[in-house]
Protein backbone atom coordinates (compact mmCIF):
# COMPACT_ATOMS: atom_id res chain seq x y z
CA UNK A 1 0.00 0.00 0.00
CA UNK A 2 1.36 3.37 -1.06
CA UNK A 3 -0.30 6.45 0.42
CA UNK A 4 -0.24 9.45 -1.88
CA UNK A 5 -0.88 12.87 -0.35
CA UNK A 6 -1.43 15.80 -2.73
CA UNK A 7 -0.05 19.00 -1.25
CA UNK A 8 -0.60 22.53 -2.49
CA UNK A 9 1.73 25.42 -1.80
CA UNK A 10 1.75 27.36 1.45
CA UNK A 11 0.12 30.45 -0.07
CA UNK A 12 -3.09 29.44 -1.83
CA UNK A 13 -4.32 26.79 0.60
CA UNK A 14 -7.47 27.29 2.68
CA UNK A 15 -8.50 30.43 0.83
CA UNK A 16 -12.07 30.06 2.15
CA UNK A 17 -10.70 30.88 5.60
CA UNK A 18 -9.25 34.19 4.43
CA UNK A 19 -11.99 36.24 6.12
CA UNK A 20 -11.02 34.78 9.50
CA UNK A 21 -7.31 33.95 9.22
CA UNK A 22 -4.54 36.04 7.72
CA UNK A 23 -2.13 34.46 5.19
CA UNK A 24 0.47 33.60 7.84
CA UNK A 25 -2.14 31.90 10.04
CA UNK A 26 -3.53 29.95 7.09
CA UNK A 27 -0.03 28.80 6.15
CA UNK A 28 0.60 27.59 9.70
CA UNK A 29 -2.72 25.74 9.62
CA UNK A 30 -1.94 24.06 6.30
CA UNK A 31 1.46 22.96 7.64
CA UNK A 32 -0.01 21.62 10.91
CA UNK A 33 -2.76 19.70 9.10
CA UNK A 34 -0.37 18.16 6.59
CA UNK A 35 2.12 17.18 9.29
CA UNK A 36 -0.64 15.45 11.23
CA UNK A 37 -1.88 13.46 8.23
CA UNK A 38 1.62 12.53 7.07
CA UNK A 39 2.62 11.54 10.60
CA UNK A 40 -0.36 9.19 10.88
CA UNK A 41 0.44 7.60 7.53
CA UNK A 42 4.18 7.30 8.20
CA UNK A 43 3.49 5.54 11.51
CA UNK A 44 0.80 3.23 10.13
CA UNK A 45 1.46 -0.50 9.98
CA UNK A 46 -0.95 -0.62 7.03
CA UNK A 47 1.04 1.70 4.77
CA UNK A 48 4.34 0.64 3.21
CA UNK A 49 5.26 3.89 1.49
CA UNK A 50 4.19 7.53 1.70
CA UNK A 51 4.53 9.90 -1.25
CA UNK A 52 3.72 13.62 -1.40
CA UNK A 53 2.84 14.89 -4.87
CA UNK A 54 3.23 18.65 -5.17
CA UNK A 55 4.04 21.57 -7.43
CA UNK A 56 5.96 23.24 -4.59
CA UNK A 57 8.80 20.97 -3.49
CA UNK A 58 10.23 23.64 -1.19
CA UNK A 59 7.02 23.91 0.77
CA UNK A 60 6.75 20.11 0.90
CA UNK A 61 10.23 19.90 2.44
CA UNK A 62 9.22 22.50 5.03
CA UNK A 63 6.21 20.38 5.98
CA UNK A 64 8.22 17.16 6.08
CA UNK A 65 10.84 18.67 8.36
CA UNK A 66 8.31 18.30 11.17
CA UNK A 67 7.13 14.76 10.36
CA UNK A 68 8.72 12.02 12.47
CA UNK A 69 9.17 8.45 11.38
CA UNK A 70 10.19 6.88 8.06
CA UNK A 71 11.14 9.13 5.19
CA UNK A 72 8.33 10.50 3.05
CA UNK A 73 9.07 10.81 -0.65
CA UNK A 74 8.37 13.98 -2.65
CA UNK A 75 7.15 13.68 -6.23
CA UNK A 76 7.00 16.80 -8.39
CA UNK A 77 3.86 17.40 -10.39
CA UNK A 78 4.50 17.41 -14.15
CA UNK A 79 4.73 20.76 -15.87
CA UNK A 80 1.79 21.56 -18.11
CA UNK A 81 -0.63 19.23 -16.31
CA UNK A 82 -2.19 21.33 -13.56
CA UNK A 83 -4.87 20.16 -11.20
CA UNK A 84 -5.42 17.54 -8.53
CA UNK A 85 -6.59 14.73 -10.81
CA UNK A 86 -3.66 15.16 -13.19
CA UNK A 87 -1.23 15.14 -10.26
CA UNK A 88 -2.69 11.87 -9.00
CA UNK A 89 -2.57 10.31 -12.45
CA UNK A 90 1.11 11.23 -12.60
CA UNK A 91 1.70 9.65 -9.19
CA UNK A 92 -0.05 6.46 -10.27
CA UNK A 93 2.00 6.35 -13.47
CA UNK A 94 5.18 6.61 -11.39
CA UNK A 95 4.02 3.81 -9.08
CA UNK A 96 3.02 1.62 -12.02
CA UNK A 97 6.42 2.06 -13.64
CA UNK A 98 8.15 0.29 -10.74
CA UNK A 99 5.39 -2.16 -9.75
CA UNK A 100 4.99 -5.79 -10.83
CA UNK A 101 2.50 -6.37 -13.61
CA UNK A 102 -0.98 -7.71 -12.88
CA UNK A 103 -2.76 -8.08 -9.55
CA UNK A 104 0.49 -7.85 -7.56
CA UNK A 105 1.01 -4.22 -8.56
CA UNK A 106 -0.25 -3.12 -5.17
CA UNK A 107 -2.67 -0.42 -4.11
CA UNK A 108 -2.68 3.36 -3.95
CA UNK A 109 -4.39 5.25 -1.16
CA UNK A 110 -5.08 8.90 -1.90
CA UNK A 111 -5.32 10.91 1.33
CA UNK A 112 -6.13 14.60 1.51
CA UNK A 113 -3.85 16.65 3.74
CA UNK A 114 -6.55 18.45 5.75
CA UNK A 115 -7.98 15.72 8.00
CA UNK A 116 -7.40 16.86 11.60
CA UNK A 117 -9.09 13.84 13.22
CA UNK A 118 -7.47 11.15 11.09
CA UNK A 119 -6.04 8.26 13.12
CA UNK A 120 -4.51 4.87 12.54
CA UNK A 121 -7.83 3.08 13.06
CA UNK A 122 -9.31 5.17 10.25
CA UNK A 123 -6.51 4.22 7.87
CA UNK A 124 -6.97 0.58 8.88
CA UNK A 125 -10.72 0.75 8.16
CA UNK A 126 -10.12 2.04 4.64
CA UNK A 127 -7.22 -0.27 3.86
CA UNK A 128 -9.00 -3.39 5.15
CA UNK A 129 -12.33 -2.77 3.41
CA UNK A 130 -13.12 -5.71 1.14
CA UNK A 131 -13.51 -3.91 -2.17
CA UNK A 132 -11.53 -3.03 -5.27
CA UNK A 133 -12.25 0.67 -4.83
CA UNK A 134 -12.80 2.25 -1.42
CA UNK A 135 -14.22 5.74 -0.99
CA UNK A 136 -14.00 7.42 2.42
CA UNK A 137 -16.54 10.16 2.04
CA UNK A 138 -16.74 13.56 3.70
CA UNK A 139 -19.26 14.57 6.36
CA UNK A 140 -21.76 15.57 3.67
CA UNK A 141 -21.61 12.17 2.00
CA UNK A 142 -20.81 13.70 -1.37
CA UNK A 143 -17.04 14.20 -1.46
CA UNK A 144 -14.00 11.90 -1.29
CA UNK A 145 -11.40 12.41 1.44
CA UNK A 146 -9.58 9.10 0.98
CA UNK A 147 -9.63 6.84 -2.05
CA UNK A 148 -8.16 3.36 -2.30
CA UNK A 149 -7.61 1.95 -5.79
CA UNK A 150 -5.51 -0.78 -7.41
CA UNK A 151 -2.35 0.71 -8.91
CA UNK A 152 -2.90 -1.31 -12.08
CA UNK A 153 -6.51 -0.25 -12.67
CA UNK A 154 -7.07 2.36 -15.35
CA UNK A 155 -9.64 4.35 -13.40
CA UNK A 156 -9.87 8.08 -13.84
CA UNK A 157 -9.61 10.18 -10.73
CA UNK A 158 -12.76 12.25 -10.30
CA UNK A 159 -11.97 14.64 -7.48
CA UNK A 160 -14.16 17.71 -7.58
CA UNK A 161 -17.84 18.37 -7.02
CA UNK A 162 -19.81 15.23 -6.01
CA UNK A 163 -16.69 13.09 -6.32
CA UNK A 164 -18.10 10.23 -4.27
CA UNK A 165 -20.76 9.46 -6.88
CA UNK A 166 -18.25 10.03 -9.68
CA UNK A 167 -15.76 7.57 -8.17
CA UNK A 168 -18.50 4.99 -7.59
CA UNK A 169 -19.60 5.35 -11.21
CA UNK A 170 -16.01 5.03 -12.40
CA UNK A 171 -15.61 1.78 -10.45
CA UNK A 172 -18.84 0.43 -11.94
CA UNK A 173 -17.69 1.36 -15.43
CA UNK A 174 -14.61 -0.81 -14.94
CA UNK A 175 -16.54 -3.69 -13.37
CA UNK A 176 -14.96 -3.14 -9.94
CA UNK A 177 -16.64 -3.47 -6.56
CA UNK A 178 -16.76 -0.20 -4.62
CA UNK A 179 -17.22 0.24 -0.86
CA UNK A 180 -17.97 3.49 0.97
CA UNK A 181 -16.49 4.21 4.40
CA UNK A 182 -17.87 6.88 6.72
CA UNK A 183 -15.92 7.58 9.90
CA UNK A 184 -15.40 10.70 11.97
CA UNK A 185 -11.65 10.62 11.37
CA UNK A 186 -11.98 10.44 7.60
CA UNK A 187 -15.07 12.63 7.22
CA UNK A 188 -13.90 15.77 9.03
CA UNK A 189 -11.97 18.09 6.76
CA UNK A 190 -11.40 21.83 7.11
CA UNK A 191 -12.87 24.20 4.57
CA UNK A 192 -14.68 26.89 6.55
CA UNK A 193 -14.30 28.63 9.88
CA UNK A 194 -17.33 26.65 11.13
CA UNK A 195 -15.34 23.46 10.49
CA UNK A 196 -12.56 24.86 12.67
CA UNK A 197 -14.92 25.93 15.46
CA UNK A 198 -16.50 22.46 15.59
CA UNK A 199 -13.18 20.75 16.30
CA UNK A 200 -12.50 19.51 19.85
CA UNK A 201 -10.47 22.01 21.86
CA UNK A 202 -7.34 19.80 22.10
CA UNK A 203 -7.29 19.42 18.32
CA UNK A 204 -7.63 23.17 17.82
CA UNK A 205 -4.73 23.67 20.21
CA UNK A 206 -2.61 21.17 18.29
CA UNK A 207 -3.37 23.03 15.06
CA UNK A 208 -2.80 26.45 16.59
CA UNK A 209 -6.28 27.82 15.78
Amino acid sequence: MTAVVPLRDGVSGKSRLSTSLDPAARRRLVVALARHVLGVLAASDHVDRVVVVTADAGFAREVLSGVPGPAVEVLAEPAGRPGLNAALEHARDELSATAPAGPDAGRMLVVHADLPLLGDADVDAVVSAHADVVVATDRHGTGTNLLGVPVGADLRFRFGARSRAAHEAEATRHGLHCAVVLRAGTAADLDTIDDVVELPAPVRTRLGV
